[in-house]
């Protein structure tokens, strides 16, 4: 009877350990970033309001392109604090801000780099080597 008792306990250590090992939770910050999908969204800036569901967008690694072009028209002071706003935090975690003509601010997060290459089709490289890698960040 005690053989049986100790191979029942033996044999139901082994189930526990073996679901424990299998089920195990990973912690969420053993994930890595590259598995989630990075969009570009498009917004419109409507006040200071939208200040902190846009950096929460940017923060999340997606890029932001948003439109200023409507607040521009209606109250240029808010416009000014509503970028100041994104520029400081852009700064603080490291993003690129640009404008892009007088319509659109373009916030970009710290995973990712915003290039420029110049002049690569007014002067293309005469030994038909690639260029080199772009090295100029754009910026407000």
């Amino acid at each position: 009877m005690s053989v049986i008792a100790t191979i029942g306990i033996i044999s139901l250590g082994t189930v526990i350990g073996t679901s424990l090992f299998l089920f195990r939770r990973k912690p969420k910050n053993s994930f890595s970033l590259e598995s989630e999908k990075k969009e570009v969204v498009t917004l419109t800036l409507r006040g200071l309001g939208d200040i902190d569901m846009i950096c929460e967008t940017i923060n999340r690694g997606n890029v932001v392109i948003l439109g200023v072009k409507d607040l521009a028209r209606l109250d240029m002071i808010r416009l000014k604090r509503s970028i100041q706003q994104l520029k400081s935090h852009m700064r603080s975690t490291g993003g690129d801000i640009f404008m892009l003509g007088k319509e659109f601010v373009v916030l970009v997060p710290n995973t990712m780099k915003l290039s420029f290459i110049k002049n690569l089709i007014d002067n293309p490289n005469e030994d038909g080597l690639p260029p080199e890698p772009p090295t100029e960040v754009g910026t407000i």
